[in-house]
This record gives structure tokens, sequence and C-alpha cells, in this order.
């Protein structure tokens, strides 16, 4: 259905850092094609979000868009990780899937797809993989006493465009040994 194309990742939709895909346009979904691994992700019929479908190179025969599903090496439905699946990276052995279908607070998680394993499931905006360490935003509880030490000259007139204001703390995330590491970067930012 569509040329064969390699496509920035963050151009893609996906999360910047990961590698970059050559993407095909299937008839009923979208084939994301790595050397290691080739992914279809097709709309869910049951609930919003997509149902993703993983593949060896070898098993699509260059043409994922017609593989049958029972050939794929891991398939993750929609609503089987408790949230809305949408693919946002393959980087490594690694998958990441956005969970949330809303503007804020969404859900990311990682897969090690070698050990076939969740290593990090944690609320982020703005993520960026650089050297195999995910950085990203997670948002705090507005505890008075910790929220009143981040500048936030905005705020006031966020609240008053009925706007919410977000607190959210700086995290570095590991890949490869699984570690969490918040930063003391903080910032405020608009919310819906």
């Amino acid at each position: 259905m569509g040329e064969d194309k390699v496509v920035d990742a963050e151009k893609a939709g996906l999360i910047p850092g990961t590698e970059n895909p050559k993407i095909k346009k299937c008839q009923n979904g979208t084939a994301y094609i790595y050397k290691k691994y080739e992914i279809k992700v097709e709309p869910s019929p049951e609930q919003q979000g997509m149902n993703i479908f993983l593949y060896a190179p070898e098993a699509s025969d260059g043409n994922p868009c017609n593989i049958e599903k029972k050939s794929a090496s891991h398939i993750i439905g929609t609503g089987e990780t408790e949230g809305h699946n949408f693919f946002a990276g393959i980087y490594k052995n690694y998958l990441f899937i956005d969970q949330g279908t809303g503007v804020d607070h969404r859900i990311l998680s990682v897969y090690d797809l070698d050990h076939k394993e969740l290593i990090l499931l944690t609320e982020y905006s703005d993520p960026k993989l650089q050297d195999g360490v995910l950085t990203y935003y997670k948002t705090l509880v507005p505890a008075p006493g910790v929220i009143k030490n981040i500048p936030c000259p905005d705020a006031e007139k966020w609240r008053e465009q009925a706007l919410t204001v977000l607190y959210e703390q700086k995290e570095n995330f590991t890949l490869n040994t699984g570690r969490r590491l918040p930063t003391s970067e903080y910032r405020c930012r608009a919310g819906q």
C-alpha cells in the first residue's frame, strides 16, 4: 500500500532517540520496520488504542502488512496492560508503549523484549532517549512544602484560564540496569 521510507522517530510521533523506522502504510494499520523487529499496529476494534504485533524480520518476508497475526513473536493487545496502547518506539531490545489518550498524565510502559518483562511503568511528559538513558518529567503530588519552592510565574494566569498547574520533576531511567534516578530539576506547566 505504501513505499518503505526511513523516517526520523520524532517526526513519526515516536519517542525522540528511539530507532528511526521504515514506515509502511497497511490497509488496516501501519508497519514499522527495524533491523531487529517489525511491528504492525492496528486500531483495536474493542476500545481506543492499538493492538501491537511484533515479528522477526524473516517472518514477514519483507511484507509485514500481510503477515498472519499468529506468526507474531509478541502480541500486546490494548487493554491488556490496563491502558490504551500506542506504539511509541523501539530501541535495541526495548519496546516503548504510550498508554494514554489524554493530553496530560500520560503513562509510559517499557518492555525488555529479550527477557519478556515490563521494566518501567510511569507517568511521563517530554520524553527523550539518549545513549540508553530515558529522560522524562513526572508529575508531582502537589504537596505545599514541595511546590512552594518551584518557581511558577504563570500559575495564577493559568488558573484564571481554567487550566491546571502541573508541577513536575525530571527523572532519568537507564534501560540496561532498570534504575530510576530522580534529578533535582523541577518545572511547572499548564495542563488541561
